[in-house]
């Protein structure tokens, strides 16, 4: 009789056994076949500039290299000295390229006059960084009537954007969170978590054109800066 009795405990455990190896597969197939819900949120964030980045050039050129060099050298000279007679200090100016290079040119080609002429260009930068945005016009009316010949590029920017950067990603996820919420609502769906998250960042900081001129071509250079923008983008993923 106590054998009969293992023998059906045992046909039960089996039994018991082949419906949980049924029904688990089951289960974890449900589980993995959740509802995915994908949405992006973006925003841009605007700011007044607080800072301007110049690029000033001072150019020459000669037969002679060396007379190309110390004309150079006497130009940028009297720059340095204009620009800080405005005001601006070492810490604001920095030499950022010097570069010497040659042309030639052959002159009465196939005749008895034939000869070659080189010419010897001497191309000196000069970066400009200043927090006073209103004497932006006037840092580039001092450096070409000090001799600069070449104005390569002003750039306004934020100098600290990181609360830009955060407000941009709040926006960010606060639009992706709205469209998920909304999407789900139409669709009848119920969210359940929020399973990934992922952003990136981009800025645009305005910037005037490079502009090559005379001292002689203008006065009272006007500078209106425009506005930096920072924008963020982000992915969500929602269970439903």
């Amino acid at each position: 009789m106590r054998k009969s009795f293992s023998n059906i405990s045992l046909l039960t455990v089996l039994v018991l056994a082949i419906c949980l190896g049924a029904f688990l597969p089951e289960i974890a197939l449900a589980n993995s076949e959740a509802g995915r819900l994908h949405v992006t949120g973006s925003a841009v964030v605007t700011g007044v500039p607080d800072i301007a980045h110049i690029t000033l050039g001072v150019e020459t050129q000669d037969v002679s290299a060396d007379v190309a060099a110390q004309d150079n050298a006497s130009r940028m000279a009297k720059v340095f000295t204009a620009l800080k007679e405005l005001g601006l200090t070492e810490r604001e100016l920095s030499t950022s390229g010097y570069n010497i290079y040659s042309s030639t040119q052959v002159v009465g080609r196939g005749t008895n006059e034939e000869t070659s002429i080189t010419t010897y260009r001497v191309h000196n930068r000069i970066n400009i960084t200043t927090k006073n945005l209103d004497i932006v016009g006037e840092i580039i009316d001092r450096a070409v009537q000090a001799g600069a010949n070449q104005v390569q590029g002003i750039q306004f920017d934020v100098e600290d954007k990181q609360a830009m950067q955060l407000k941009a990603l709040q926006n960010a996820i606060k639009q992706g969170v709205a469209k998920a919420e909304a999407m789900a609502e139409a669709a009848g769906l119920t969210l359940t978590q929020l399973v990934s998250l992922s952003e990136n960042y981009s800025s645009y900081a305005p910037m005037v054109n490079t502009m090559v001129m005379r001292a002689d071509s203008f006065a009272g250079t006007t500078i209106n800066p425009g506005e930096v923008e920072v924008s963020a983008n982000v992915q969500l993923e929602f269970l439903f």
